[in-house]
């Protein structure tokens, strides 16, 4: 009977849509029915039925079923069986402790509205595109309803990772075993108890392991019919394990969802403005865009010439405040809503995140002097190389130097480094064989620990930059080249583009192959033996997007790959300087046949 009570209002509000989908130009935001706290924070929460909650927030169920647009019918058979699943998990929970969504019920209520918002910007989006019409026609509401669950779940980590919930008897809810609501049933619960965790770095994979309860198995065969990438793309949105090159669209709609729904809670709920801790769901957009960049930009490739990123010795470092300025511009152009509004603000988050060591408790700025640089230059220092560059492949080589200054201690270490030297200097060689150099303890000052360096990738004879395999399940590990190019056999090459490949792109393509064969100007692409490799920054001389290159030459098949699960990207040294880039495989060049190996001389460094 509930469930036909549900259907009833929410099919009165199907008559009354007062305005078109398509013509809208923002977000609707719906008007929130905040649940009245019924107890004290001191007396538990006392739990309700999945048919309470739904009817508590009736208004974005209508707004769900309008964005949707089936009738009630289709409504009630695909899309409600999942809230409710949702709703029975997570029953009255709130998604923080003192930040966004902190009442009870607060957590369904986040995922109702990401969710919400997520399916309404599907009506500007485009689902493979590169399909036939009737193709997309069947593909486009499933990828729209697996949008909406990606949604759903974005935040349904927090109540496995975050809190401790038990009843007044103590007994433990076990959130990998069952439902919160199906617990409180079973043990017959009438008041919960929320025991919230220390903070910590958030672990959003762990909403996997729920998901299994939540989604149905008909759902779920729904959205894997003809192989589609649709399951793929909605579980690495939900668990954050997105690669920057596989162009996730539900990802990118949920992202932009989320931040305007936290955004608008925080400021409806009047949280001060300049508050990190209220803003520290940013931390994991602005460590994610740093990622991006690291893989992306010529500018953040680690101590390259004018790099935003610089490591060495003593740990990773990020050149101040430009490098703060440029997350901000890519996370800008990803239209997320709610960002910091100065390097500053972003600096506080990461600080409060733990993402950023500060120099000292009055200073957190780092003074740093990279190799080559005339003067020192402001910097943050990441808490661990790993956590930003632990995507690259291979890893990048640390300087082997301490690139931080440390003002007074590094000015008297210096002071007397040159007192021995000169002493050394003035003293004959024998008179030096003679008189061993007093024994002297070491200063306990002098001790002092460093982060953990990335090492090097050792050196192979005759391995042309390529690893060979250590064990039969190992793949190979491809490393920085060297590379100097020497004078073509070849004297004409041309681009084979495949139809597939967008025309956009094959028509920059052409002109930087083309350059191969003018000999007055240096060439923006090198031949070498597996293909020929173009630098990503040549794509932006040309006003193109580098990322958008290699999305488009990865999905026409054209790239030459790693191992599985590597990105495909490759790292060359190039008159001195580290050009990151894309090797193009030597089928879709004419020219590079009788080329060979010639062509490039490539040794690992």
């Amino acid at each position: 009977m509930a469930g036909v009570n549900i259907l009833k209002y929410l099919g009165w509000l199907g008559h009354d849509r007062q305005c078109d989908r398509g013509r809208q130009a923002a977000p609707i935001c719906p008007q929130r029915l905040l649940p009245q706290p019924a107890q004290t924070r001191d007396g538990g929460m006392r739990p309700r039925s999945v048919d309470a909650i739904l009817d508590d927030n009736r208004d974005i169920l209508g707004r769900i079923k309008l964005a949707y647009g089936g009738d009630g019918n289709a409504f009630a058979k695909e899309m409600l069986p999942l809230i409710r699943k949702y709703i029975a998990y997570v029953n009255v929970l709130p998604a923080t402790q003192d930040s966004f969504f902190a009442r009870p019920g607060g957590l369904a209520r986040l995922g109702l509205e990401t969710a919400f918002f997520a399916l309404q910007a599907t009506d500007s989006q485009i689902f493979a595109g590169r399909a036939t019409i009737s193709t997309r026609r069947q593909l486009e509401p499933r990828w729209r309803f697996g949008t909406f669950a990606a949604g759903l779940c974005a935040y349904l980590y927090r109540a496995l990772d975050t809190v401790v919930v038990s009843d007044e008897h103590g007994t433990v809810w076990h959130p990998y075993l069952t439902s919160l609501g199906e617990w409180i049933h079973k043990h017959s619960v009438g008041r919960l108890f929320v025991k919230w965790g220390e903070a910590r770095q958030e672990c959003r994979s762990l909403s996997l392991f729920a998901l299994p309860m939540i989604l149905p198995t008909d759902t779920l065969a729904y959205l894997t019919q003809d192989g589609s990438m649709i399951v793929a793309h909605m579980l690495a949105a939900i668990s954050g394990e997105v690669r920057y090159h596989d162009h996730n669209v539900i990802d990118h709609l949920v992202n932009r969802a989320s931040t305007l729904v936290i955004h608008r809670d925080l400021r409806d709920a009047d949280a001060p403005a300049g508050r990190a801790r209220a803003r520290a769901y940013l931390a994991r957009f602005l460590l994610n865009a740093m990622r991006e960049l690291v893989q992306s930009h010529q500018g953040w490739v680690p101590n390259a010439d004018r790099s935003r990123m610089w490591l060495g010795r003593d740990g990773l470092f990020l050149v101040w405040p430009n490098g703060i300025s440029d997350i901000l511009t890519l996370l800008e152009d990803e239209g997320l809503y709610g960002l910091p509004a100065s390097p500053v603000d972003a600096m506080e988050i990461l600080i409060d995140a733990g993402i950023i060591l500060p120099m000292s408790s009055d200073e957190s700025v780092w003074s740093i002097r990279p190799p080559g640089a005339p003067e020192p230059l402001e910097a943050l220092k990441l808490v661990t190389p790993g956590c930003v560059l632990a995507v690259l492949h291979p890893s990048p080589v640390a300087l082997d130097m301490n690139i931080a200054l440390n003002g007074s201690h590094e000015e008297e270490r210096t002071t007397e480094s040159d007192t021995k030297l000169r002493q050394a200097s003035a003293t004959p060689p024998q008179a030096q064989e003679e008189c061993p150099a007093p024994e002297t303890p070491p200063d306990a000052s002098d001790r002092q620990l460093s982060l953990p360096t990335i090492p090097p990738i050792p050196a192979v004879a005759g391995s042309a930059g390529i690893e060979p395999r250590t064990d039969g399940r190992q793949g190979k590990a491809k490393k920085v080249k060297h590379t100097e190019p020497i004078q073509s056999a070849i004297g004409h090459y041309s681009l084979r583009a495949p139809i597939r490949l967008n025309p956009g792109v094959a028509k920059i393509l052409q002109a930087i192959v083309q350059t191969l064969n003018d000999t007055t100007l240096p060439p923006a692409c090198y031949p070498m033996a597996s293909g020929l490799f173009v630098p990503l920054d040549v794509f932006a001389a040309r006003q193109a997007d580098g990322k958008m290159a290699l999305r488009a030459l990865a999905d026409a098949d054209m790239l030459v790959t790693g191992p599985a699960g590597t990105e495909p990207v490759e790292y060359h040294k190039l008159h001195g300087k580290q050009l990151v880039g894309m090797v193009i495989a030597r089928q879709f060049i004419e020219g590079l046949d009788g080329a060979g190996e010639t062509s490039i001389n490539s040794n690992a460094g």
